[in-house]
């Protein structure tokens, strides 16, 4: 079917829904399949010549539901300055919203979701309204930051955010789209669809002729100016050739690279073409927004010392000064770095310096976007853990890649299977990319090409020479019965092996193998998929830092990804297999090592606790600047963002805050008699504290309950004292978080008597469940073993079974949650754990510690004790061997530990300046520079 038509269907048949939903009708996916046959019917009858196979039905149906079914489960946060004049609400009778209507048609024309529009454009208001009112007199500046999930829309919002700045009056736009000519290219394409209309390269090719609307252009004509193109950045010849002027009545936007001589040209071109001198005042009066993407890559002043300044970071500063009126919005998946901008106070009042002191603003994601609690969230299918003796494990300059592993292999042929599968599921001309990112020297990109095509033609050439047998006789060549047994091993579908084999054919001949590098020259190597947009581009695409931030890879299938950094920021701008991943979700594979699945697993539950930390300052009607200073003395903060990027704290007195956090030893030792020696004094420890509080009379408080719900014994009051004897006597690896900081906070929180203190509890898990893994026990007494109740004290415990990785030395699980998300509940009364799920339904989101912990009722700090059932995956050398598991420490339960600190706000009876009081005496102080275990594990990553 025509794409114009296809797209023209979308548009009356969602309209026509929304009618009948309006009347009272349930919009289901049953009843568009209905419209849509009825339809696709009424145009053959009227147009005998009109053509729709099944595929476009299929395509059809799926891209209308998903109009009126996808929804946003996440909340719109916003903490900002209160001082800030706010002004969009009284304002927005008076606008005429034309270039924000013909981007929202546009969005509806691609089958954007109701919901997910809606929630973009309330992003885009909220940003308006803490920035300046372009219709304000005199001068101002505002400064915010829009955080959301890496591939989750970013851009698609920030192009509404000019489309509506526009209409309330801002004259200048100047966006940062990226510090590669490839990303910012990608970017102007962006910018042409959604804001110009029309392709900007007509402006220099003028053997095009007339330009053919495009995007919003199709909706409404408008009189946007550009000051760059898909062909060129910005250059002074181009903007006098063009002849505008930014004290005009059009707007114009620049959309250049971000780097530093690139932003100085431009600032040149704007200071002298408009006789400005900002030194004595003078400067343009039509007011500026400056976007800044991926406004944590190079935009932070990394220089140790308040009277040096990156050129990056300078750029952008020169570009504000020659604004009267102007508002710096960075937009960013990590704002890590940018909220350690300073870490000194007294630089909130420089105007100057780019931290968002005026409004943060976090992106809600709808329910189908794939990012980091779908793929890192300790059960993920979507994962394939590498082996540990990869070939292409942090390989060196001077390493020769002589072949490649199995594991890469594996994934290629995955991907051959994803292509084949998705043209049976009607996606044959969609886009299909796998990536591979395992080193950033183009030396070893090139030869990876080399190696992995030769692999491809190999697989091609056994089909071309077998197919033709039938699948059957074809498992004969070892390459095809190789693509089988990826599919079978890898998938679990739905569609026919036989079909998926015959679809393969197409897949061989569409599929590229493309190293993308700076040496690829101007050869046939470019990944332009708006090239390919009618039979789509299928290619595997091999990259280092192209790959690794901001360059969206269309139909992301497979990733195969060796590099590694335990700076956050990093690490989660690797993750370009982030996204939206219509009718194919279930095909996305990412092939890591565990050690790389056990940091984004831990910085992705690190993230959502800052988030949820973000929601709760909101709540409290907190600023950008005590975010801030959450941030810098969140427990993890030394491994948030590469060192270079914490500034002048590098050489500083540092500090860390425990409040409402929850610090877990989940780590085991392999060696039985170390769990056997804590299980021993455990017990002992229990049962003290419950031999201690039998004397206690009745009538005093009851300080021994069982919760009725989970049956978890609960021991209350018990002292500082006995809980940091209990840390210091169990033998279990500290987590990140160092037992030095921990045992601090509790000597010192057990000073001061607002505090009350401890609740103990022995976790018991409310019913138990059958794992996967527990048939394929090597021993039938640990089978009998996990599923009976352990006797413990008196109480019969089902344990939480757990399947863990193993380095030969310390057990350990990527998910952070070896119990339930939900834990910390038992401590709360009925009442108080009712109260924080309705608060959390209205958010809708399901409540976790995190939020029980923020229960008002929670002013005192918790140990859980856990009893776990913990197997291990038996390593054997034999290809086709059976996988057998076992449990390490045989017929006993490996102990692990909790600790919880209660929010300082909900101390009852303490004062504002009490609390502060507690909190600044609590804090662990530390020189970062002395810190080594900490500091040794971020990777020297400079984005300069």
């Amino acid at each position: 079917m025509n794409k114009k038509i296809f797209e023209q269907l979308i548009l009356s048949i969602t309209e026509r829904l929304k009618i009948s939903r309006d009347a009272g009708t349930k919009v289901t996916e049953e009843l568009v399949k209905k419209r849509v046959i009825r339809e696709i019917n009424d145009l053959k009858e009227d147009h005998p010549d009109f053509q729709a196979n099944e595929d476009d039905i299929v395509a059809l149906i799926f891209a209308i539901s998903n109009v009126f079914l996808v929804k946003v489960d996440d909340e719109l946060i916003v903490l900002a300055d209160s001082t800030v004049q706010r002004w969009l609400d009284s304002s927005k009778h008076e606008i005429q919203w034309t270039h924000w209507n013909a981007y929202e048609n546009m969005l509806k024309k691609q089958a954007r979701s109701e919901e997910t529009i809606k929630a973009n454009e309330d992003v885009i208001d909220a940003v308006l309204d803490y920035s300046g009112n372009p219709k304000t007199e005199g001068s101002w500046a505002r400064k915010g930051l829009v955080m959301g999930n890496v591939q989750s829309g970013k851009t698609q919002n920030y192009i509404g955010l000019i489309n509506k700045a526009i209409d309330c009056g801002y004259k200048t736009i100047i966006l940062l789209g990226g510090h590669l000519n490839d990303l910012r290219k990608q970017t102007q394409e962006r910018v042409d669809e959604g804001v110009l209309g029309r392709e900007s390269k007509h402006l220099i090719d003028t053997k095009k002729g007339k330009t053919v609307p495009i995007g919003v252009g199709e909706f409404a004509i408008n009189n946007v100016n550009s000051g760059t193109t898909t062909i060129g950045d910005f250059t002074k010849d181009f903007a006098d050739k063009l002849g505008f002027s930014l004290n005009g009545s059009d707007p114009v936007v620049f959309t250049i690279k971000k780097h530093s001589g690139m932003m100085k040209r431009l600032f040149e071109w704007i200071r002298d073409h408009h006789f400005l001198d900002v030194e004595n005042g003078i400067r343009l009066q039509n007011p500026l927004l400056l976007i800044d993407d991926e406004a944590d890559y190079a935009t932070v002043n990394t220089k140790h010392h308040r009277d040096e300044i990156t050129s990056t970071n300078e750029g952008i500063r020169n570009l504000l000064s020659l604004f009267s009126k102007n508002t710096y919005v960075g937009y960013t998946a990590t704002p890590f770095a940018n909220i350690f901008i300073d870490p000194d106070e007294s630089t909130y009042s420089d105007k100057d310096d780019l931290f968002p002191s005026d409004f943060m603003v976090k992106i809600p994601v709808p329910n189908n976007y794939t990012g980091q609690n779908f793929y890192f969230n300790g059960e993920s299918k979507a994962i394939e853990s590498l082996e540990l003796d990869n070939c292409l494990y942090e390989l060196r300059k001077s390493d020769d890649i002589e072949y490649i592993p199995d594991s890469l292999k594996k994934a290629v042929r995955a991907f051959i299977i994803v292509c084949a599968v998705r043209a049976l599921r009607g996606q044959a001309s969609a886009h299909n990319s796998m990536l591979v990112n395992v080193s950033h020297l183009k030396i070893h990109q090139n030869r990876l090409e080399f190696l992995i095509n030769e692999y491809f033609e190999e697989l091609k050439d056994a089909y071309e020479a077998y197919s033709g047998l039938g699948f059957i006789k074809a498992r004969q060549n070892r390459n095809l019965k190789d693509i089988e047994d990826t599919y079978y091993g890898l998938y679990s579908l739905d569609e026919n092996y036989k079909d998926v084999f015959d679809q393969t054919r197409i897949a061989f001949d569409k599929i590229k193998v493309w190293a993308i590098n700076q040496s690829n020259g101007k050869n046939e190597k470019v990944l332009d998929y708006s090239s390919h947009r009618d039979n789509g581009l299928n290619v595997i695409v091999i990259g280092g830092h192209k790959l690794s931030r901001g360059l969206t890879l269309e139909g992301l299938s497979i990733s195969y990804f060796t590099r590694n950094s335990k700076a956050y920021d990093t690490l989660m701008q690797m993750c370009r297999w982030f996204g939206y991943r219509p009718k194919y979700d279930d095909l996305c594979r990412v092939f890591i090592s565990e050690e790389s699945e056990y940091w984004y697993t831990f910085i992705a539950e690190a993230i959502e606790e800052l988030y949820r930390e973000l929601g709760i300052m909101r709540d409290r009607e907190l600023t950008p600047k005590d975010f801030g200073l959450k941030v810098r003395e969140h427990p993890g903060s030394m491994i948030i963002t590469a060192k270079n990027k914490m500034g002048a704290a590098i050489s500083e007195v540092r500090s860390q805050d425990l409040w409402g956090q929850i610090l877990r030893r989940f780590r085991f030792s392999i060696d039985s008699s170390i769990n056997s020696s804590n299980l021993k004094y455990a017990k002992g420890y229990l049962d003290e504290l419950i031999e201690k509080r039998k004397n206690i009379r009745e009538e005093q408080e009851q300080l021994i309950t069982i919760d009725p719900k989970s049956k978890s014994l609960i021991i209350s009051d018990v002292p500082y004292e006995s809980v940091i004897e209990f840390i210091k006597a169990i033998d279990l690896a500290e987590d990140d978080i160092g037992n030095k900081a921990l045992l601090h906070q509790l000597k010192e929180m057990s000073k001061d008597s607002l505090i009350p203190k401890f609740k103990v509890a022995l976790f018991n898990q409310t019913r138990s469940t059958t794992t996967k893994w527990e048939s394929d026990l090597s021993n039938e007494q640990e089978l009998a073993f996990i599923n009976t109740d352990y006797p413990f004290l008196g109480h019969d415990l089902v344990m939480p079974k757990r399947l863990l990785n193993s380095n030969g030395k310390f057990l350990s699980k990527p998910s952070v949650n070896l119990g339930n998300s939900d834990d910390e509940k038992i401590f709360l009364s009925d009442d108080a754990r009712n109260a924080v799920v309705e608060k959390c339904k209205a958010k809708n989101k399901k409540a976790v510690s995190y939020d029980y912990i923020a229960s008002e009722e929670r002013d005192y700090p918790t140990l859980l004790i856990y009893m776990f059932a913990v197997a291990k995956r038996n390593i054997t050398s034999a290809m086709m061997a059976p996988v057998t598991y076992t449990l390490p420490h045989g017929c006993s339960p490996t102990l692990g530990y909790t600790i919880s600190i209660p929010r300082p706000e909900h101390l009852k009876g303490a004062s504002t300046t009490e609390i502060k009081n507690i909190v600044k005496n609590s804090k662990y102080s530390y020189q970062l520079n002395k810190v080594a275990q900490r500091i040794n594990i971020v990777e020297e990553y400079s984005d300069e």
